[in-house]
């Protein structure tokens, strides 16, 4: 899988004007064409109350230009083939907690 669980690129705009914006990977190797595609949260500048905000500490490597929020209500599979860099990665609470997120977004008991 090219592109680790925690690995924040940027990807096509599916949800806004622009070209591209910043993603970052929820899915492990167990996932379905996890050789050509993964799932991914959209990352955005604009906060919302329930939004997960990320700060320097939630990078791990790298980082975002702006301030910025991932939106766990907003999951899409992007193609590897698609991403058209890297922006860094995130520390693996950070990651799980997106993912605990998305989970409770679809119904799963997150244990909390």
């Amino acid at each position: 899988m090219p592109y680790d669980r925690g690995t924040v690129v940027k990807g096509p705009d599916l949800f806004g004007g622009s070209d591209h914006r910043p993603y970052v990977c929820v899915s492990e190797a167990s996932h379905p064409f996890s050789d050509e595609e993964a799932l991914y949260a959209a990352i955005t500048t604009t906060r919302r109350a329930v939004a997960i905000p990320l700060t320097e500490a939630d990078f791990r490597v790298g980082g975002l230009p702006k301030e910025s929020y991932v939106n766990p209500w907003t999951v899409t599979s992007i193609r590897h083939a698609d991403i058209v860099g890297r922006e860094g990665h995130l520390v693996d609470t950070t990651t799980e907690q997106i993912a605990g997120e998305i989970g409770a977004y679809l119904g799963l008991d997150t244990g909390e």
